[in-house]
């Protein structure tokens, strides 16, 4: 199992609205306000973030540059940690990312382009981004993890369920595709 830190903290107000769904599939389980998805050799965690987790999440690796502060409203921001036990190194496209709601609205992952047109005049802060960021093509070798952020653009005021899929997850030649359920929850109820 390869090292890492994963945060875990109680999930802040302002992303307290997206909760996991309880899984329908075993190799999925619930984790306070993570889904873990373990099939075969790979474990995927995927944790909706509010503004704090991000902020914590940025604190903790060089430059220590929050590039997203202030941006809470515009983004959907989940942490994803991969874990590789195969013996294939594990691939992931990002930008095959893609976040659909109840009425099957997709919006698809950040890629380096994004980072790019939202950073481009802030190289320091395009920096952080893109150390902290999957947009680009994410590989894993055996016996190690990877952990980063994925953003989408902020969710339609109607979304009531959100479906994260993962299309484009590779051990060696063997694809992985995982969806991951939410529920959204309305802001300031207590369920």
């Amino acid at each position: 199992m390869g090292g890492g830190c994963l945060f875990m903290g109680p999930a802040p107000p302002e992303q307290g609205n997206i909760r996991p769904l309880p899984p329908r599939l075993p190799t999925y389980t619930v984790s306070g306000q993570a889904i873990i998805a373990a099939p075969g050799p790979i474990t995927v965690t995927v944790q909706p973030v509010g503004p704090e987790e991000v902020q914590g999440y940025f604190r903790s690796r060089p430059p220590r540059v929050n590039p997203f502060q202030g941006m809470q409203k515009n983004i959907t921001p989940f942490l994803v940690r991969i874990e590789n036990r195969a013996r294939d190194q594990v691939t992931f496209e990002p930008g095959l990312a893609v976040l659909k709601d109840q009425d099957n609205r997709p919006v698809a992952a950040w890629d380096a382009m994004d980072l790019h047109q939202t950073f481009g005049e802030k190289p320091g802060l395009l920096q952080a981004a893109q150390g902290g960021v999957f947009a680009g093509y994410v590989v894993v070798p055996p016996d190690q993890s990877r952990e980063g952020l994925l953003i989408f653009p902020a969710l339609p005021k109607d979304a009531k369920a959100l479906f994260l899929h993962f299309t484009s997850l590779y051990a060696g030649p063997t694809p992985y595709p995982l969806i991951f359920e939410f529920t959204v929850v309305p802001e300031g109820s207590k369920k």
